[in-house]
């Protein structure tokens, strides 16, 4: 059982105090509706010994159908959407990936090798391949660190056959690598790239923070790939314009020196390995300056050639002009001036419900760090959500910053509309409407004030609408996944567990005001393979299209999107139900590489994705 500071556990108990005496006072008040959003997670998700009760024994939330057309509606997912019941997954999904063939890749922790076989609401006794004996749904009350946590074991799922065990392929230990905290690719149809990695020292495996890998899709095979330079747990990728690989930022996990070198890969010469990239040195940019820096830096490849991105709150750019050396460009503001003070009740004969003994104050801080996500929504233009400024003072933020990075040694900083929730270690995964889905993450701590209640945040006019509450908390290790059919996948933190998320826009309301299915439009035929310029692809003749969009397939772990980027491509309606949209032609606008296309009608509603490799 871990050990909980005594403050936490006065904290937690001051809320709840604050929370019922405020219920009997306010409960028809403004007020009370408002507190009461922030406290009540806390009911959810925490007990003193910080064990999570399952939440399914709370609710018989629909197990996923295995067609969204079997799906039991309710009344108002037009305007929250709605979520299955959580199901059996194979792993912890701290890493997620979207496969070009529409499956989905999930690593992390040790797979499971048995299991009771019981009802999927239940919480199960489960056994991993290492063979420790876990419940699925308590979480990390059950192990310390990285008992579990090692990236060796592999699940496949494969989406079109449904929910069940045997959609589900495990591999267990398919090469000798470890791939917990490493950074994934999808380079093409083919091949999925696997960088860096750790060394779990409870385990005794071998030292693979510097290896890579790569998975064949239509084999299904793993093999190893050339060796890094230098060991990059926790380290980020971008691809180039010209089908280069650069990775940046990481640590030795065993010596804690940061990897302040980038290093360089040509897609097309694999075999030639990785070269350092000299003039891209920084410790202050890659190293511990104070925030972290290091950790997954959030970079992207802005139209111009060159990689721009955020470590902490310091935004760079790596010039390939000039073998990409690096210079700072600018900083988000900090904020200043938190309020690090506990407040004491040392009135003792105050006659009135709202007492309590203390009750600290915190100040939102700016969205920046290694918790915060961030997303590339258009051309150039990178948002960021949530995170947490350093400093005790400090709270998890609910700002959002845009980054212009239109001229790439001169951005852009802009402070949006905030959320309506603070996240740190949430995810952002953008939707087929360019909209960005926020979901998981905390508002104190990993385990105090998760958040069950995930938003959809519009970036054209700086708002937010809340959704329907998940039932598992999904912060820390936690990843988040659209797919091809609109739903996105949630999965991951501390639990053998994920969710479906069914989004408002999947929904309408027929004459009878019954809460429906929306009708779809429909891609009847568009080649995996294409290439930029025009491109003809065949619609129902009678579809009324709206807006045709471009996303990248999703790569996720620990709330990071790799290089997650999203566009409105241009397109015109031709004769006898066809299309002819534009694929930019510019390779540095849109790399090389798996994108799910999508149309949105008249009603907002998209049509399943079509994943496709532009070349």
């Amino acid at each position: 059982m871990k050990y909980i500071k005594p403050f936490t556990i006065f904290f937690i108990l001051l809320v709840i105090l604050l929370s019922s005496s405020l219920n009997l006072y306010y409960e028809k008040t403004k007020i009370f509706n408002k507190i009461k959003q922030i406290v009540s997670p806390i009911y959810e998700i925490l007990d003193i010994n910080q064990l999570v009760v399952n939440p399914l024994e709370k609710s018989s939330r629909q197990i996923p159908p295995d067609d969204i057309l079997d799906l039991i509606i309710s009344d108002d997912a037009n305007v929250k959407g709605q979520w299955s019941a959580p199901i059996d997954w194979n792993v912890t999904a701290i890493h997620s990936i979207l496969l070009p063939d529409s499956n989905v890749m999930t690593f992390g922790t040790f797979g499971i090798s048995e299991k009771e076989n019981i009802d999927v609401r239940e919480n199960k006794e489960i056994i991993l391949t290492q063979g420790h004996k876990l419940q699925r749904d308590v979480g990390d009350s059950q192990w310390m660190m990285h008992d579990v946590n090692s990236g060796v074991d592999f699940d496949i799922w494969d989406v079109n056959q449904g929910y069940s065990d045997s959609a589900h392929q495990l591999f267990k230990k398919p090469v000798i690598m470890d791939a917990f905290c490493s950074v994934v690719r999808v380079i093409d149809s083919d091949r999925v790239f696997i960088l860096g990695g750790n060394k779990n020292q409870k385990e005794g495996m071998p030292d693979t923070q510097a290896s890579t890998m790569i998975y064949n899709v239509k084999e299904k095979t793993f093999e190893s790939s050339k060796s890094l330079n230098f060991k990059r747990w926790y380290g980020s990728i971008v691809r180039t314009g010209d089908n280069k690989l650069v990775m940046m930022g990481g640590e030795d996990v065993t010596t804690k020196e940061y990897s302040i070198v980038p290093e360089i890969i040509d897609l097309e010469k694999i075999d030639d390995g990785w070269k350092l990239l000299d003039k891209a040195e920084s410790s202050d940019l890659f190293g511990e300056a104070g925030g972290e820096e290091w950790l997954y830096p959030r970079a992207f490849l802005a139209s111009d050639g060159n990689i721009v991105g955020i470590s902490y709150n310091k935004i760079w750019v790596m010039d390939k002009s000039n073998d990409y050396r690096i210079s700072k460009t600018g900083e988000i503001p900090l904020v200043t001036g938190g309020i690090p003070n506990i407040l004491e009740n040392e009135i003792e004969n105050l006659d009135h419900p709202l007492r309590g003994d203390q009750l600290r104050l915190l100040t939102i801080g700016s969205p920046v760090g290694s918790t915060n996500s961030a997303v590339m929504i258009e051309k150039d233009k990178v948002l960021i959500f949530g995170g947490k400024q350093n400093g005790i003072e400090y709270s998890p933020s609910n700002k959002v910053i845009q980054i212009d990075f239109s001229n790439s040694n001169s951005p852009k900083i802009e402070e949006l509309g905030a959320t309506k929730f603070a996240r740190s270690n949430g995810n952002a995964t953008i939707l087929p409407n360019g909209e960005v889905f926020l979901n998981g993450g905390h508002a104190f701590s990993d385990k105090i004030f998760s958040n069950l209640v995930p938003e959809i945040y519009n970036p054209k006019n700086s708002t937010s609408k809340e959704l329907s509450d998940s039932r598992f908390r999904r912060n820390y290790h936690a990843t988040s996944l659209l797919l091809t059919d609109g739903t996105i996948l949630t999965a991951g933190g501390d639990v053998w567990n994920a969710e479906i998320f069914y989004p408002p826009y999947l929904f309408t309301k027929d004459w009878d005001n019954k809460t429906i299915l929306a009708k779809r439009p429909k891609i009847l035929d568009l080649n995996q393979e294409i290439n930029r310029g025009k491109l003809v692809i065949d619609i129902l003749s009678e579809e009324v299209v709206n807006k045709v969009t471009l996303i990248s397939t999703g790569s996720v772990t620990h709330a990071v999107g790799s290089d997650s980027k999203f566009i409105t491509l241009e397109f015109s309606k031709l004769n006898h139900g066809q299309l002819q949209i534009k694929i930019p032609e510019d390779r540095n606008e849109i790399q090389n590489g798996t994108y799910m296309l999508f149309l949105i009608n008249s009603s907002g509603v998209p049509s399943h994705g079509k994943i496709v490799n532009i070349n």
